[in-house]
């Protein structure tokens, strides 16, 4: 998978290259790869449980032909949390850009998942600037203390990799993506997407 890739420094994190793309709507990895889905007219998200799609890090060939059928991808989101120890949120960004970098190697429109924290610079240190990116705010903004970090990493991310328009996933209450719009970067808003029943498990822009 690594053939063909370049790679960051210092911390030889695979890079992506950017993208310009406008998804019509996401549908999660977990409900995508279901036998019964055939709609192919949106882009894959992976803002679920990690082990609803550790097995596309396990065996990423199988799953190659169904996801070449979508308008495209959003980077996986193996979890980064911010108290989790410092090498296994490597190893999950790690695992992240690989699969991304691998993807558009493989000719995928694949949009960059992003977000910084404090003394974290390989999260982004791998990832395009001026290029579409993805943010995730799932469960992030209810709680205050939450919500002031994740507005932090926002604004720093965005500082960093000075996007051309940001794919939100989440709920966009309480001014939390107010940042980028200040900056007249487009900000389009996706808020949330169901995987109980298939006919529900699309969301379009808000």
């Amino acid at each position: 998978m690594l053939g063909g890739l370049d790679f960051s420094r210092p911390w030889d994190m695979p890079m992506l290259t950017p993208v310009e793309a406008h998804p019509t709507a996401l549908v999660p990895f977990s409900v995508a790869m279901h036998e019964r889905w055939c709609d192919f007219d949106c882009f894959v998200h992976f803002y679920e449980d990690d082990f609803r799609f550790e097995r596309v890090w396990n065996d990423p060939h199988k799953y190659l032909p169904k996801l070449s059928k979508f308008e495209g991808v959003i980077m996986p989101d193996f979890s980064t949390c911010i108290d989790f120890p410092r090498p296994l949120k490597m190893w999950n960004c790690y695992r992240n850009q690989t699969l991304g970098a691998w993807w558009q190697e493989q000719g995928l429109t694949v949009i960059p998942n992003a977000r910084h924290q404090p003394e974290c610079d390989w999260l982004v240190e791998g990832l395009p600037r001026e290029s579409v990116i993805a943010i995730c705010g799932r469960a992030l903004v209810k709680d205050v203390a939450e919500r002031r970090r994740f507005v932090r990493d926002v604004r720093t991310t965005v500082d960093e990799l000075r996007p051309t328009a940001i794919v939100y996933y989440g709920s966009d209450l309480y001014g939390v993506m107010d940042y980028p719009r200040s900056l007249s970067i487009p900000v389009w808003v996706y808020p949330g997407c169901g995987r109980g029943a298939l006919d529900g498990g699309k969301c379009g822009q808000r």
